[in-house]
């Protein structure tokens, strides 16, 4: 199983981070994962300056939009699994 983790402190939130949750939550539906893929939130990952931060396994990502985090999800989940 992989574990997305998406950060919900303050300056992500601020990021985007509630539409990044909301992507994967979506992108993990509609490919059909809902059994390899679990979606958690979290506080502050330290990395505030750098864009929403989540974690995939253990691999720390940064994103400042969707469209990032839709290649995230293609890179990381779609082709690994």
């Amino acid at each position: 199983m992989h574990v997305i983790t998406v950060c919900v402190g303050s300056a992500c939130h601020l990021k985007g981070s509630h539409e990044i949750i909301n992507y994967f939550k979506d992108a993990i539906k509609d490919a059909g994962l809902e059994n390899k893929v679990e979606l958690k939130g979290t506080f502050c990952m330290d990395q505030c300056t750098d864009g929403a931060n989540l974690l995939i396994d253990e691999t720390l990502f940064h994103a400042t939009s969707v469209d990032d985090v839709r290649a995230i999800f293609q890179t990381e989940i779609l082709e690994k699994i």
